[in-house]
């Protein structure tokens, strides 16, 4: 097998090489970054009962909500970096690295004040049952207290992943992984913390690679080195960086929002259902990591290539991506499905636990792969610096068309299964309207290219 190289360059050699090698390390470590709620779940529902593992799972979607858009700032910082790497512009590339870090730092500080203080009154208002309320608060609030260091490590890593390095970000993940089940099992299962042990677990974790992944960038000998002393907003970099990154951070707090509302309506038939539909979260969350490792791929396959001006190159990586995805998808989706009631079962033994579970799990297992080409089609979209119609398209059909659908379906069906179907429903519109619009709309290289030409050659007759 070829030997990876730490900063890999997706503008030569083979394409499909080119994204596996950079998309393997990604989903290995976006399996151990889901294994760290999966892991306090497991925990808590094993040594602690199923009330404090429902108050773990109720808080995951609020939490996604809260921090949705400074995720997004990680990758709309990303895209940038990757097309200043691929351009060799190093005074803006360094620019942006320091820019980068000073956004995750001062974002984090403020997610953590406003989760801490609004932790009790967003689980009361999405009717959170009573006998879980206080676990669920005292997890919540721990998990925003490491809120910080989550978003260093997250914008740490997508700098490293940008300039081609996707190994350095795994090898980080895997110790601060171990630290958390280590933690997990000394705080809940030794300690008897319940749901509290379980978010000091992650916080230890979070910390830890936050660390390791910052200490990197300062150690690098690269051009973007990371300076402690120049940690600051570049206002026309923090500008470039908010164009990307801000619709992608507003679609994913929209989409989360729609979660959220989802959730209060999972909460209305008991802590079974709660529980029950936690643990089916995390299962699916190791088949979204996966596709979403190749979409992420391809974003910054999109943005090196877009920084090189290789546009026919992009086209062809489109191709080879859409394929990964849907073998992918296949192959998860199957051995999920043949064994859903026993990985719901790892979380809780509960037979009215493991139904909700597995329930939801055969209904979405059906169209993951839909869901793995919308995100292949947005990464490339967006890896060309155009991040507002993934955003709208979204937006529309990931919560307006689910919240229309929840809202009036479970009034006249009110059943468990029409909260899973919202879910490939809403795959299914976002994967159509993405794909009309990267055949179709002006974001295309080719589409570019033509008014750079023309733009060049009216230059070229006022020269005359």
């Amino acid at each position: 097998m070829k030997r990876l190289e730490k900063n890999l360059s997706l503008t030569t050699g083979s394409i499909a090489s080119g994204i596996i090698y950079f998309a393997i390390p990604i989903l290995l470590s976006n399996f151990l970054q889901q294994l760290y709620n999966t892991a306090d779940l497991m925990i808590v529902g094993k040594f602690a009962g199923k009330n404090p593992m429902a108050a773990v799972g109720a808080t995951g979607q609020i939490a996604n909500l809260l921090i949705g858009l400074f995720l997004g700032l990680t990758t709309g910082a990303s895209v940038v970096v990757a097309q200043l790497f691929a351009s060799e512009d190093r005074e803006n590339l360094q620019k942006s690295v320091h820019t980068s870090y000073a956004i995750a730092i001062v974002g984090g500080l403020i997610l953590s004040v406003i989760g801490i203080v609004t932790s009790p009154k967003l689980l009361e208002m999405l009717n959170t049952p009573a006998e879980i309320m206080d676990d669920a608060a005292a997890y919540m609030r721990i998990f925003f207290l490491g809120v910080t260091p989550l978003l260093i490590y997250n914008m740490g890593a997508g700098i490293l992943r940008s300039v081609g390095d996707s190994r350095r970000p795994f090898n980080f993940l895997c110790i601060s992984a171990v630290i958390n089940i280590v933690l997990d099992l000394i705080f809940v299962a030794g300690f008897k913390m319940s749901a509290r042990g379980a978010g000091w677990a992650t916080f230890g974790a979070q910390t830890a690679a936050a660390i390791l992944v910052t200490y990197n960038l300062i150690k690098s000998e690269r051009n973007f080195r990371l300076k402690i002393k120049d940690i600051k907003f570049d206002k026309i970099m923090l500008n470039t960086i908010f164009k990307i990154g801000i619709p992608t951070g507003i679609q994913s707090a929209v989409i989360s929002l729609s979660n959220v509302l989802i959730q209060a309506k999972i909460n209305a038939f008991g802590p079974d259902a709660i529980a029950g539909m936690a643990a089916e979260t995390k299962i699916d969350g190791f088949i979204f990591m996966a596709l979403q490792a190749i979409a992420l791929a391809a974003t910054t396959f999109a943005g090196q290539n877009y920084g090189a001006k290789k546009h026919e190159r992009i086209k062809q990586g489109v191709k080879v991506s859409i394929g990964l995805v849907i073998g992918l998808a296949a192959v998860l989706s199957l051995i999920g499905a043949i064994f859903a009631e026993e990985l719901i079962g790892i979380f809780n033994k509960d037979p009215a636990v493991i139904k909700y579970g597995a329930e939801c799990f055969y209904v979405l297992a059906t169209s993951y792969w839909i869901y793995g080409i919308s995100e292949v089609f947005g990464g490339f979209i967006r890896g060309a610096g155009k991040a507002m119609p993934p955003m709208i398209i979204s937006i529309f059909s990931m919560c307006g068309l689910r919240m229309v659908w929840i809202y009036t379906a479970l009034e006249v069906w009110p059943s468990m299964r029409i909260i899973y179907l919202s879910y490939p429903i809403s795959w299914i519109v976002t994967c159509i309207l993405t794909t009309l619009y990267y055949f179709f709309g002006k974001w295309r290289p080719k589409e570019q290219l033509k008014e750079q030409l023309k733009e060049q050659l009216k230059e070229q007759k006022q020269s005359i």
